[in-house]
């Protein structure tokens, strides 16, 4: 008996120690999936201690993805906004080249938050954002140059650029702004077309504003 449960004992430790293996063999973005997983499952324990794991290890993804927890908080998780946390975290990623997280910093830098407001430095990263396709990056530039923003004046003709450019893209929201820009314009034909897109992709805000506008 004794033999056997030997036998049973070492066959445990067999299968502990290759599970060890297999974790310490993980990859970051096998990691970061298990990460996905849990937090999907609802285990936010396991979650966040997997995602702790993979931090400040030159992999952008999980920079980006706590900077967001602590730019908006997250109860589920345990962790509480924090600007000066997120700007870290965000700033990591963005100097890997993270498109998201370029845009976050972005924002950051525009309204302050975590940082000291700098206007020059908010339009480097969102346009180095921009360039990369992130699509709220470019519709940010938009409203920038729609409506003016400190010292910047307004500028129609790089609004709509910008605006098209997140068109083409697809991107909803700067189909309604692109169509409210064009309104002032007295371009109300180009605008209707925009907005109908705009609500055909299912953005509530296109379906409302027209709703209100074009009755």
């Amino acid at each position: 008996m004794k033999i056997g449960e030997t036998k049973l004992n070492s066959d445990f430790n067999k299968m502990l120690n290759n599970e060890h293996v297999l974790v310490e063999n993980d990859t970051l973005q096998d990691l970061f999936k298990k990460y996905k997983r849990f937090y999907e499952a609802e285990s936010f324990l396991e979650s966040l201690e997997i995602l702790t794991q993979t931090l400040n290890k030159g992999f952008s993804h999980a920079e980006f993805e706590m900077g967001k927890h602590h730019y908006f908080g997250n109860d589920q998780l345990g962790v509480v906004k924090d600007y000066l946390k997120a700007f870290k975290y965000f700033s990591e990623a963005a100097d890997q080249g993270h498109a998201g997280a370029l845009y976050y910093q972005g924002i950051m830098y525009l309204e302050g938050l975590g940082v000291v407001l700098d206007i020059n430095q908010a339009l480097l990263s969102l346009n180095n954002a921009a360039i990369q396709g992130e699509t709220e990056a470019i519709d940010t530039l938009g409203k920038i140059y729609q409506f003016g923003y400190s010292n910047i004046l307004p500028d129609y003709k790089k609004a709509e650029s910008y605006y098209k450019n997140a068109v083409k893209l697809g991107y909803p929201p700067s189909m309604l702004n692109l169509a409210v820009l064009l309104e002032k314009q007295f371009r109300f034909e180009e605008a209707y077309e925009l907005i109908i897109e705009s609500a055909k992709l299912g953005y509530m805000g296109a379906i409302h504003y027209g709703l209100s506008t074009y009755k």
